[in-house]
């Protein structure tokens, strides 16, 4: 019996980064925040270049709408859930905290509808995107969290939420924002696996 769904080299790719973030939310139930973000970075590596290997090996139709929503769905647990979570980690529990993690998610999820919207009507850019994409979370967050880490901010618990909200909001505000390029998903990942490695050694030595 043929199983549903389509699993090309780019889906398997956009799953895979869903397995980091899924990976990422167990490590953060357990309160080992610092794996869960390293998690989330890797999810947003494989976010990264799936769209480069679909569009090196062109497929159906059928096919691309399909990629489409799966690395939707993969983007809402990615970004949306798994910061969420991390956020709830590094706050104190009071319902400001628990207000701004739902709102965060919610304006993630809202954008990304409206992205599906754009692109199944064929109204969306090619070149630039309107509204931060849900997936500068995984560069917002680590990069606040690994600053704070490094200089013992004593605030940190104020400065997450704070980081969760202004995202949050940028998320559905009409900014055009330029796409990057490979070379700037290239940079970027790259800068990514630099911090995981300097967060392993200030852990270890």
């Amino acid at each position: 019996m043929k199983v549903i769904g389509i699993y090309r080299k780019c889906d398997l790719v956009t799953m895979l980064g869903t397995c980091f973030a899924v990976t990422g939310i167990i490590f953060a139930f357990n309160l080992k925040t610092i794996w869960a973000i390293f998690c989330l970075i890797f999810a947003a590596i494989c976010d990264a270049f799936d769209g480069v290997v679909a569009r090196r090996f062109k497929s159906l139709k059928d096919n691309e709408i399909y990629g489409i929503e799966l690395d939707s769905l993969s983007d809402v647990i990615s970004f949306g859930v798994l910061p969420a979570i991390i956020a709830l980690n590094l706050i104190n529990n009071n319902i400001y905290g628990y207000a701004v993690c739902i709102f965060f998610v919610l304006c993630g999820v809202i954008r990304l509808a409206y992205f599906n919207m754009l692109a199944s009507t064929k109204k969306g850019s090619n070149k630039e995107f309107i509204g931060l994409p849900i997936t500068a979370s995984a560069i917002i967050l680590p990069l606040v969290y690994f600053v704070c880490y490094l200089i013992n901010a004593k605030y940190i618990n104020i400065i997450i939420p704070i980081t969760l909200l202004i995202t949050g909001i940028l998320f559905i505000c009409p900014l055009k924002i330029k796409k990057p390029t490979f070379r700037e998903k290239l940079i970027l990942s790259v800068l990514g696996i630099l911090a995981i490695l300097i967060a392993l050694y200030k852990i270890y030595f």
